[in-house]
């Protein structure tokens, strides 16, 4: 399964922010690799990041986690 589809799926079933180290240990992937699906997906629109803390805030346009 594609990462970042796979991230989206999670973060339609997740209620609260979700850490990029959590995506880690869910996929088995390093943590290279999901960093770099988060940003491009960050870049397209599609999700809200908090940097600072490394969160996925949740999808863009739906208030999952906050």
């Amino acid at each position: 399964m594609d990462i970042q589809r796979f991230i989206i799926d999670i973060l339609k079933k997740s209620k609260k922010p979700v850490k990029v180290g959590d995506l880690e240990k869910l996929t088995g992937c390093d943590r290279n690799s999901i960093q770099k699906a988060v940003n491009e997906l960050s870049l397209q629109g599609k999700i809200e990041i908090d940097s600072c803390y490394n969160k996925i805030l949740g999808l863009k346009g739906e208030h999952n986690g906050r």
